[in-house]
């Protein structure tokens, strides 16, 4: 089963562009909950970048926090970078 969820809260970074992130969960049935794989969509409100970063297992996620990942992708240009995704644009249509 495949849950997306597109975050409604307003995230800006320091130069108060706004930036949009979406959560895309896979629920395997044979994996334990911390055990999930998921991924975190990212764009600018400019439509000009695009990125996500996966997680095969959520319990990978070295971030902790929902909070910390963001202003991370926000604010830490090689972060970014390093997660940039084209592809991952055709996931933001209509939204």
């Amino acid at each position: 089963m495949d849950n997306w969820s597109l975050q409604t809260k307003k995230f800006h970074d320091r130069e108060g562009v706004r930036w949009y992130f979406m959560f895309h969960h896979r629920y395997l049935l044979d994996r334990e909950p911390d055990e999930q794989p998921y991924a975190l969509y990212f764009r600018n409100e400019e439509h000009s970048v695009f990125g996500v970063l996966r997680f095969e297992q959520s319990k990978d996620n070295p971030y902790g926090s929902f909070a910390t990942v963001t202003r991370k992708i926000m604010e830490d240009n090689e972060f970014r970078t390093s997660l940039l995704d084209e592809g991952s644009k055709k996931v933001w249509k209509g939204k």
